[in-house]
């Protein structure tokens, strides 16, 4: 299954609210959501540090806050598989 990983943190509005808009767009693409604390790692914590949230392909940034939801799309419909 498809993934899209978004680095968060706890009790953060932005993430909550990224998350609410992104969630639906995932859902109905067929692609997991995977939600990750970045205080959860240090790595993470390093790499993001306050500029949460932000939204990932594997190692590839695809939006931050506010969500680019334009590029969210086309990353979802470039990805879709064929069938």
């Amino acid at each position: 299954m498809r993934e899209l990983t978004v680095y968060s943190r706890s009790g953060c509005h932005l993430c909550e609210l990224l998350i609410e808009d992104l969630a639906p767009m995932c859902e109905s693409a067929g692609v997991r959501l995977n939600i990750l604390d970045v205080d959860g790692q240090q790595s993470w914590k390093d790499r993001y540090g306050l500029r949460v949230p932000v939204v990932c392909d594997g190692e590839n940034e695809i939006s931050a806050w506010p969500l680019d939801e334009g590029r969210v799309r086309r990353w979802l419909g470039a990805r879709r598989p064929a069938g």
